[in-house]
């Protein structure tokens, strides 16, 4: 059954009709679209003729951890207004509506200018403008221990400074909505404070931190985990850790990147079952090579490698992982395949999970900041009529496992979406 129809009307233009099943509720319903908006929305007979093989309608995803694509990398010297459009085009495709763009650390000089060309890009293409929620600065104030570092240039990690942080925001106006620090160095406490109180929601993440420093950055306002089980060492303390520490913490959410590579099947389990879904938020972590066949390439600050399962690495080391290169839509469907749920239960970890994390509209295309999910009274439908015609129609493809149902490209098949449309703003893009 083809996803999408067109009829036209000349009292009100071009309609497009688009029918899938509600990733929520299964239900088959028919979409009405003119002019960017939806008009019409019936819910069909599920027996009714052509509703046994439809897509399923969904709404836009939303990526809190964009480094780059299509070649551009965000966090460079380099970076241009287009190739910012170029990142943001590829996350349409993406079937992402919303996203963090994210600098990640690099000379100081480096990320006040990255993040003033993101600014400018998107005061010359306002209507790219929804696309992004706000700037994810993931460092500079991070560890510089081995494993807490990951792929980040040592010589560019510091200690907190505001004046750097303001000069930072100044440069793109207050888009930076998102901070990952390490809550190991001295005055971890009063520097999330100061941050909290500009509006910057505070992750920890790339650290070397004891589960005191830990708890201490918590208590003054930090709320998410970035990548959790990532950029660790290869060996932790057998009773107190900064994983744990942040695992048995149910104040923070955690970030996963579920792409196959980062994390195990297990400890997807682990950390889904001890945080629960509504305190985990999925990432892409998309690198400059997403999108690349398989070779070597030269970046700013290093080599990297695509492996020829799709993983990125640094150069010559295929233990030392470097970004990804699968969307965010990825990480959604190997959740569901790993723990056995439902898209409706894994979906909002990628959707309302983020944008109740960062203070956001539920979705994309609805003004629902503060609405609710359940309650009649104040609730918040992503089809609604009049709202903008935005929403995905996909096929799902579940991930496979081997016998082990290890996650090493041979055993493993990574979950992803079949896209037959993508319409934002009522234009399709797929």
């Amino acid at each position: 059954m083809t996803a999408e129809t067109k009829t036209t009307n000349a009292a009100q233009g071009e309609i497009r009709t688009y029918r899938g099943r509600r990733f929520d509720s299964s239900a088959p319903v028919e979409v009405r679209v003119a002019d960017g908006k939806i008009v019409a929305v019936e819910t069909l007979a599920d027996g009714a003729d052509g509703c046994g093989d439809l897509p399923i309608l969904a709404p836009g995803l939303f990526d809190i951890q964009v480094n780059g694509a299509v070649g551009v990398e965000l966090s460079s010297a380099g970076l241009t207004e287009e190739g910012v459009v170029a990142v943001l085009d590829k996350m349409l495709r993406d079937g992402v509506f919303r996203c963090c763009p994210t600098l990640t650390t690099n000379a100081p000089e480096t990320m006040i200018n990255a993040a003033a060309t993101i600014a400018s890009a998107l005061e010359k293409r306002p209507d790219l403008r929804p696309t992004v929620w706000g700037i994810h600065l993931e460092g500079p104030f991070i560890s510089t221990a081995e494993g807490a570092v990951g792929a980040h240039p040592k010589r560019f990690c510091v200690p907190y400074s505001r004046e750097l942080f303001d000069r930072i925001q100044e440069a793109c106006g207050g888009l930076v909505k998102l901070v990952t620090l390490s809550p190991e160095y001295e005055g971890a406490g009063e520097f999330v404070r100061f941050l909290r109180e500009r509006g910057v929601v505070v992750a920890v993440g790339h650290t070397n931190a004891t589960c005191a420093q830990i708890d201490e950055a918590v208590s003054a306002g930090a709320t998410l985990s970035t990548h959790l089980s990532n950029a660790t060492r290869h060996l932790l303390p057998k009773w107190e850790n900064y994983f744990f520490g942040q695992l048995a913490d149910d104040r923070l959410t955690a970030s996963l990147i579920v792409d196959g590579f980062h994390i195990s099947p297990q400890l997807v389990r682990a950390i889904v079952r001890t945080k629960g879904l509504d305190r985990v938020v999925l990432i892409s972590d998309q690198s400059p090579l997403s999108g690349f066949a398989p070779g070597r390439y030269k970046t700013e600050l290093c080599e990297l490698e695509i492996q020829p399962n799709g993983k990125v690495t640094l150069a010559g080391d295929p233990n030392l992982l470097a970004c990804a290169s699968f969307p965010v839509s990825h990480c959604v469907a190997n959740v569901a395949s790993i723990e056995n749920l439902t898209l409706a239960d894994v979906y909002p970890s990628a959707t309302t999970g983020p944008a109740r994390l960062l203070g956001a509209p539920l979705y994309s295309n609805v003004d629902s900041t503060g609405a609710t999910l359940g309650d009649e009274s104040n609730r918040v439908d992503w089809l609604e009529v009049g709202a903008d015609a935005d929403f995905l129609l996909f096929r799902l493809i579940p991930a496979t496992f081997g016998a082990l149902g290890v996650l090493d490209g041979a055993s493993f098949r990574t979950g992803r979406f079949d896209f037959e449309r993508i319409v934002w703003r009522g234009r399709e893009i797929v």
